[in-house]
């Protein structure tokens, strides 16, 4: 018998699968179309909710367990940046100083460099990075600084030789249809408290199962 092999999934609450029906969100579809395929797979989802870049290089560093499966990992996709942002939001409309913004995208370039070197001290494994979609996009700021992270992405991930998955424009002008109840776009729209139209729905978790699938078997 063939031995299963091991998908270990990186992020926060997206990677979860917040949103989705019983939370199977994009991580236990590409894991359901793997098995439909004939590659039975074992998953690690160990992701958490609020998730950051810093939490994550926390749990990179500090996980033996989390080590253990990076080594035996035959798939490894990461999510991480969207909770940086809006806690720097957070921070904003509580202070009202930008500054907050240039900080965080500074330490989040510093964290991502650090994360991927922590995953290939453990794992050679594929490993395919989603940068972020925007459900703010008519918010300037949140375009802004959005892009500013997405930026840092792509180019760190390119010398690491990392594949992006480009939710930001599988998203783009789609918005409505992609994210759990989305209203008027704005930031405006997010509260301090209760639920955010942040979270892909069904179909928002479904695209990016599709947007990775293509990468997953090409490799």
């Amino acid at each position: 018998m063939t031995p299963k092999k091991w998908y270990v999934a990186l992020g926060d609450s997206i990677t979860v699968g917040y949103s989705a029906v019983g939370r199977r969100g994009f991580v236990d579809r590409l894991a359901d179309r793997l098995s439909q395929q004939g590659h039975p797979i074992n998953v690690y989802n160990a992701a958490r909710k609020g998730m950051t870049s810093r939490l994550l290089v926390d749990q990179l560093a500090g996980s033996p367990y989390l080590h253990h499966l990076l080594y035996r990992a035959n798939l490894i996709t990461l999510c991480i940046g969207g909770n940086d942002l809006l806690y720097a939001y957070i921070r904003f409309f509580l202070s009202g100083d930008p500054s907050v913004y240039f900080q965080t995208v500074y330490h989040y370039e510093f964290r991502l460099r650090r994360i991927y070197s922590l995953i290939r001290s453990r794992s050679s494994a594929p490993l395919f990075t989603l940068n972020l979609y925007n459900p703010f996009p008519h918010s300037p700021s949140a375009v802004t600084w959005i892009s500013a992270i997405n930026d840092r992405i792509e180019k760190i991930s390119a010398g690491w030789s990392v594949p992006i998955i480009d939710l930001y424009h599988h998203f783009l002008g789609s918005e409505p249809f992609l994210i759990r109840g989305y209203r008027t776009g704005h930031l405006s729209d997010y509260r301090l408290f209760g639920s955010n139209p942040v979270h892909p729905n069904d179909r928002g978790h479904q695209l990016i199962a599709n947007a990775l699938w293509p990468w997953i078997v090409s490799d």
